[in-house]
């Protein structure tokens, strides 16, 4: 096999394959992925067939190591095919870009790539860019198509509703799109009705795609029609039409009827959408990805932006209507509640099926706090909490590190982060209002060259150079917002800052920030002992304390050294006072780590008994209720009278939730839920079957010897 080394910051090295070589590998279907023909066709179509990942990455509205990754796959797979040379670098590592390509570094510390010249002569031969074209027949096609190209994307879109919505269903696992049927020319993302959608349609030779509105139908037994379930969506992108996000998409032709959505009735459907034609069925490449793009990237942050938007209206009208919480009446949860303001942390402890978890979760509603829930497992460590070292990838395939937040450090940024307390939206439009009346005239800082501002429908500024011809640039809300919130230019800075500063010199604009200590964040430790806890928490051993909570307990992390500026915790990391920390854990699980008194005087405790927890069962098993009540207390009894077991090995009462399903048939959930659950219990006892046999009875409420005796 032949060994081609390359010098290190040499991005040239003679061709391994020649024109046939390329020719037989771009003709192999079974080989060519839709990936591979779209990484190569944007380098050909560039001049000169040259660019840099960020350049084409920017354009075609997707991120650099896709390119790159793509690239890397197919050259690697090309040498494994081929099987006759490597590309090496001095180390004996690989560099499969070279076999594809030829490159040089070029400003920034970027590479300019360049297709190979006789994979270009092969590319030329076979109209490459014109024939990698998906024949699109029908809708069925189109979404399978997406579908397959969308994968992982698809994890990060289910996770984001059910975060967003609330709700446990989201959209059917590795599917965004399900077509119904050859009957409907459109399909929604599954999971969603009344609320914010991804849309897609194929019909009159074109396909068309974005967000859309849907007042048609009701879902199942809800008490809201169509249309108010999803005019909080409607106004959520009506406030938000002059965003970035939003004009970012309208500048790649995503177009909306407003006035028909301002005015929709029940039964409408408005989209916020971008329409492709298509050629004697046939789709471009190019396009293709721009869809697939657009969904993964801009159309997907628009999505949550308008669900946050919405959901931001629907608790400032919640808000208006009742301004402070509703006093907590179950008297389990009031005690819960008081022991964790008391105590900052607090864990319940109690018996399988007790609904530790459930009352965690409705605490964090009755508070109205933000929360997030964390599964512990064996192999949850520091890095995945806190922070840690997470792989990354560059432009020539090579992997590195960099510094990731855990998920508790993430939600303790949260927990800090200021609202907005200025007068920013007041001081705006008495500025537009202003400028409505007159246009202004300012020059750039530097070049000192002068512009005019006015107006623009969507009352945003338009900055026009004062000289024939001059094309306008649009300096929007969000430009001037982010300025005066951060300080960073977004766009047009020889325009934005004279802007800017008109606005500060002559308006009582107030910049002050402050942080909301009265929101309550609750982060739920679910299973909190199954975890090596010492090795989870690392240094915050100290700052979970309840005494040292804010920056009184800031300490000093493993990685504080790769810290940027930026970050909050720059100084050390320390718990804000409004975090709150529920954790639950059965205690009788063998299988999990102990759980030390230093670490457990930390923690309120709460024990969760399975008779306190029985009001779970309300609506839920009807008529079977009162047996299912004695049968679990005489069964619990019965666990309580057995040598070695006590009331942490009762089973609660979430188990009978299970009759439901079984029309209440208290054999079968014997069977398959209680039975297996009670041996392990008596697992090791000499006379464990025996024993099982009076939990029997005790569950089936028969009278024995052994109960009379008692």
């Amino acid at each position: 096999m032949q060994k081609i080394t390359v010098k290190d910051g040499d991005y040239n090295c003679p061709p391994p394959m020649n024109k046939q070589d390329w020719i037989e590998i771009l003709s192999d279907d079974s080989f060519m992925s839709n990936n591979y023909k779209f990484a190569l066709s944007i380098f050909y179509l560039e001049s000169d067939h040259k660019a840099t990942c960020k350049y084409l990455a920017e354009k075609y509205h997707t991120h650099p190591t896709s390119i790159s990754g793509f690239i890397t796959q197919f050259s690697a797979r090309v040498q494994g095919k081929l099987n006759r040379f490597e590309v090496v670098k001095e180390d004996g590592s690989p560099n499969w870009w070279l076999i594809t390509m030829t490159g040089k570094k070029v400003a920034g510390g970027l590479f300019e790539w360049r297709l190979r010249d006789e994979l270009i002569d092969a590319m030329k031969h076979l109209s490459f860019v014109d024939s990698s074209q998906l024949k699109i027949d029908s809708l069925s096609t189109l979404v399978n198509f997406i579908n397959d190209d969308l994968s992982e994307f698809i994890i990060g879109f289910r996770r984001a509703r059910k975060t967003l919505s609330h709700k446990e269903r989201a959209t059917t696992a590795g599917i965004l799109f399900r077509h119904k049927g050859d009957d409907s020319d459109w399909s929604i993302n599954e999971g969603g009705h009344n609320e914010i959608q991804y849309h897609i349609f194929l019909r009159d030779d074109e396909i068309g795609y974005g967000l859309g509105f849907n007042a048609q139908y009701v879902p199942f037994n809800n008490d809201k029609t169509s249309l108010e379930l999803v005019k909080p969506f409607v106004e959520a992108f009506l406030s938000i039409q002059d965003s970035d996000t939003v004009d970012t998409l309208k500048d790649r032709g995503f177009d909306i009827d407003l006035a028909s959505l301002k005015s929709m009735d029940e039964g409408g459907y408005n989209l916020f959408g971008r329409v492709v034609p298509l050629f004697d069925n046939k789709l471009s490449l190019i396009e293709y990805y721009s869809i697939i793009n657009d969904l993964k990237g801009e159309v997907f942050e628009l999505y949550k932006l308008i669900f946050e938007t919405a959901n931001k209206l629907d608790m400032n009208e919640k808000s208006a209507i009742q301004e402070i919480q509703q006093p907590i009446t179950n008297p389990l949860l009031q005690e819960i509640s008081e022991l964790l303001l008391a105590n900052k942390n607090l864990i319940l402890t109690g018996a399988p099926g007790t609904g530790k978890t459930y009352l965690a979760k409705i605490l964090a509603e009755a508070w109205g706090a933000e929360h997030k829930l964390i599964q512990f497992h064996p192999s949850y460590d520091y890095t995945d909490f806190v922070e840690g070292l997470r792989p990354i990838q560059n432009e020539e395939g090579e992997v590195g590190f960099e510094l990731r937040d855990g998920v508790f450090k993430s939600f303790c940024k949260k927990a800090l982060k200021p609202i907005e307390a200025y007068n920013f939206d007041e001081v705006y439009e008495r500025f537009i209002d202003d400028l409505s009346e007159k246009s202004l005239e300012f020059v750039t800082p530097v070049q000192k060259k002068p512009f005019k501002v006015e107006v623009t429908n969507h009352r945003n500024c338009k900055a026009t150079p004062m000289y024939e011809n001059a094309s306008s640039m649009s300096v929007t809300r969000n430009h001037i917002q982010i300025y005066f919130e951060t300080g960073k230019v977004n766009g047009w800075k020889p325009y934005l800052i004279p802007i800017c500063d008109y606005i500060e010199n002559n308006y009582n604009l107030k910049l002050a920030a402050t942080l909301d200590t009265d929101k309550k964040f609750i982060i739920i430790l679910d299973e909190i002992n199954r975890a090596e806890i010492s090795k989870v928490l690392g240094e915050l051993f100290f700052s979970i304390d309840p005494g040292y909570r804010g920056e009184s307990g800031r300490v000093t992390t493993q990685y504080a050294n790769l810290q940027t500026e930026e970050d909050v915790f720059k100084d050390g990391f320390y718990i804000p006072d409004n975090v709150y920390i529920i954790g639950t854990m059965n205690d009788i699980d063998r299988s999990v780590e102990s759980f030390d008194f230093a670490m457990r005087r930390r923690f309120a405790w709460k024990e969760i008994k399975a008779e306190d927890r029985l009001s779970m069962w309300e609506d839920q098993i009807g008529d079977w209720a009162e047996e299912a009540k004695q049968r679990l207390i005489t069964l619990n009894s019965a666990i309580e009278d057995i040598q070695g077991l006590s009331a942490a090995y009762h089973v609660g009462p979430a188990y009978f939730l299970k009759l439901a399903n079984y029309d209440g048939d208290f054999d079968k959930l014997w069977t398959y839920h209680l039975e297996s659950l009670l041996f392990e219990y008596l697992r090791g006892y000499p006379d464990a079957n025996e024993q099982l046999a009076i939990l029997k009875n005790a569950y089936d409420l028969v009278e024995t010897d052994a109960s009379n005796d008692r």
